[in-house]
C-alpha cells in the first residue's frame, strides 16, 4: 500500500477548498460562532475542521472510505491485520478490548503496573480482574516488567483466564519479554493484550525497541498523541492472529466509539501514521540522539542519576527516549523538584514520583528544549546545594513501591457497591478499598477496590501524600481520607 496516502486529510482538504454550507450539527457553524476569546488562541481554522465526518470528510453513505483506508493504511504500516482509530484515548481504546474479550464473571489477568483504564473496564463490567505481580527495581523504586515465569504461574492458577494484559512498555520507557509472554500465553490458547500506549513509534525506528505486535502479541494498543505527532486523545487498536475474533472486536469498538468523532483527531492520526511510515527511522533519529546528548548531560549534574539500560532484566528493552533522573541525591522529593522547576525555569517534567522524574524527549523537542531542562536541573541541583532547606527535605527512609502487594480481600465490584466509609489515611490499615487510588501521572492504581490495605502501603499513602503526591481522587480531593467497605476490617 502507498503510505504516502493520507485519505483522511486529503478529504479534509477538499472540503476546505470546497465548504459545504452545513444545517445541522456542530451548533458553531463550521468556525462562523465562536466562543469568548477562541478565535484569537485557537484560531478559525481549528473550528472549521471540526466537521462532522458524514458530512465532511465522508458523505452521507460513507461511500469515499476515507476513514476505512486510512485504517487499512494503518494496520499496514503496523503490520496489523486490524486497525481502528480511537477519539476518546487509550482508554477508550482498552475498554473496546476487553470488551470483545470478556464478558461478566469471567477472569482476565492484568499487570499491577496497568493504567487505570484496564481495573475501571473490569470493575464496571463485572470481570475478575486478577492483578499480575511486577518487577521491581529495588534501588530506583519502580516498578518494572512482567517475567514469563509469574505468567506461566498466574495461568497455571486461573487457566480460564480469557485474557492477559500487559504494559510494554510502561512509563519509563522499559519493554517486558513480549515474546516470552507471548510463547506462555498462546501455549495455553489465551490472547496477549498489550497496552502500548507509550510504543507507538516502535514500529518506525530500528533505535527503538521491537514493536510488541512484531514479538506476538495479539492486540495493542497506543496512543499516537503521547509519544508521536497526533491530537491528544488519538489512539490506534491495532490485531492480528486467530487468538482474537477480529470481528468481535470491530463490534466492540463500534458500541464505544462516539458517532460524532472528532475528525481533526482523526486527521492527526492519519497524518501521523504516513509521516512515521514514509520518514520515521529519519523523524527519530534526531529525536534519539537528542535524548543522547540529555542523558549524557543530566548525569553529570551533582545530585542526580540516570536510569539505564544495564539495569533491565532480560530480554527486557529500554525506550532512550524515555529518561528516568532520580532526585534522591538531592534530598528532596520528586514532587517539590518537579514544582521549583516549574515554577522557577518553566520546565514541565513527564511525571513526578518520591524518588525520581521522568523527562520525554520526543518529536516536538528541540535542541534549545534540552538545554533549558539541562540548564533548569542544574540550577536545581546548585541551589539546593547551596540552601538544602530551600524546598522541604524528602522523609529518609522512605516508604517503598516494593513493600507491598495486592492482597484481594473482595471483588472489586462486591467492594465499590458495598457500604462505605472514609477514614484518614493513617487509619486504613486492615481495611478493605471500595475506591481506586491512582496518583497522576501516570495513573496507576496503587489500591484497587476489593483491596486489603496493609501497613506498609498506608505507610506509603501517608508519606507520599506528605511529600506532594497528587491523586485524582473525587470524594477527597484534599486526599486526607480514603473509602472503605463499612465494617470491612
Amino acid at each position: 500500500m502507498d503510505q504516502h496516502q493520507a485519505p483522511i486529510v486529503e478529504a479534509l482538504a477538499t472540503i476546505e477548498a470546497h465548504p459545504v454550507t452545513g444545517f445541522g450539527v456542530p451548533g458553531h457553524g463550521h468556525g462562523a460562532a465562536i466562543p469568548g476569546k477562541l478565535r484569537r488562541l485557537v484560531g478559525a481554522k481549528a473550528f472549521k475542521a471540526d466537521l462532522l465526518t458524514e458530512k465532511g470528510v465522508e458523505d452521507r453513505t460513507e461511500s469515499k472510505h476515507a476513514i476505512f483506508r486510512a485504517q487499512e493504511l494503518a494496520a499496514a504500516a503496523w503490520s496489523a491485520e486490524l486497525c481502528r482509530f480511537v477519539t476518546g484515548g487509550s482508554t477508550q481504546s482498552l475498554h473496546s478490548v476487553l470488551a470483545s474479550l470478556a464478558r461478566a464473571g469471567d477472569t482476565v489477568l492484568i499487570a499491577e503496573n496497568a493504567h487505570k483504564a484496564e481495573w475501571a473496564y473490569a470493575l464496571a463490567a463485572g470481570l475478575d480482574a486478577v492483578p499480575l505481580p511486577v518487577q521491581i527495581d529495588r534501588d530506583f523504586d519502580v516498578q518494572m516488567v512482567i517475567d514469563p515465569a509469574t505468567l506461566d504461574a498466574a495461568l497455571t492458577a486461573y487457566p480460564h483466564a480469557k485474557a492477559v494484559i500487559v504494559v510494554s512498555p510502561n512509563y519509563y520507557g522499559v519493554t517486558c519479554d513480549i515474546a516470552g509472554l507471548a510463547k506462555v500465553a498462546h501455549a495455553r490458547g489465551i490472547p496477549l493484550v498489550v497496552d502500548a500506549a507509550w510504543g507507538g513509534a516502535f514500529a518506525f525506528s530500528s533505535r527503538l525497541p521491537a514493536d510488541a505486535l512484531a514479538l506476538g502479541a495479539d492486540v495493542q494498543v497506543c496512543s499516537l498523541h503521547k509519544t508521536m505527532t497526533a491530537l491528544g486523545q488519538g489512539s490506534v487498536i491495532l490485531a492480528r492472529g486467530e487468538l482474537v475474533d477480529r470481528q468481535r472486536l470491530a463490534l466492540a469498538y463500534e458500541l464505544f466509539e462516539t458517532t460524532s468523532p472528532s475528525v481533526p483527531i482523526l486527521a492527526s492520526l492519519d497524518a501521523t501514521r504516513r509521516d512515521h511510515a514514509t520518514g520515521g527511522e529519519a523523524l527519530w533519529d534526531g529525536v534519539l540522539d537528542l535524548a543522547r546528548d540529555a542523558r549524557a548531560r543530566i548525569a553529570t549534574i551533582p545530585g542526580l542519576r540516570v536510569w539505564e539500560a544495564d539495569r533491565l532484566p532480560p530480554r527486557c528493552e529500554l525506550d532512550p527516549s524515555a529518561i528516568l533522573i532520580d532526585c534522591s541525591g538531592l534530598g528532596v522529593a520528586g514532587y517539590a523538584a518537579d514544582d521549583w522547576l516549574y515554577e522557577h525555569h518553566r520546565v514541565a517534567m513527564g511525571l513526578s514520583e518520591a524518588r525520581s522524574m521522568l523527562a520525554l524527549v520526543l518529536p516536538g523537542t528541540s535542541a534549545s528544549h534540552v538545554r533549558k531542562l539541562v540548564r533548569a536541573l542544574a540550577d536545581l541541583s546548585k541551589q539546593l546545594r547551596r540552601d538544602p532547606a530551600m524546598l522541604p527535605r524528602r522523609p529518609d527512609p522512605m516508604p517503598r513501591i516494593g513493600a507491598f502487594e495486592i492482597d484481594r480481600a473482595m471483588t472489586a465490584a462486591d467492594a465499590f457497591f458495598a457500604a462505605a466509609e472514609a477514614v484518614r489515611y493513617e487509619e486504613c490499615a486492615g481495611r478493605v478499598a471500595a475506591e481506586i487510588i491512582a496518583p497522576a501521572p501516570p495513573g496507576v492504581p496503587r489500591v484497587i477496590p476489593g483491596q486489603r490495605i496493609g501497613a506498609p502501603l498506608r505507610d506509603w499513602l501517608v508519606a507520599n501524600r506528605d511529600a506532594g503526591m497528587f491523586v485524582l481522587d473525587p470524594t477527597d480531593p484534599a486526599e486526607h481520607r480514603i473509602r472503605v467497605v463499612k465494617g470491612g476490617d
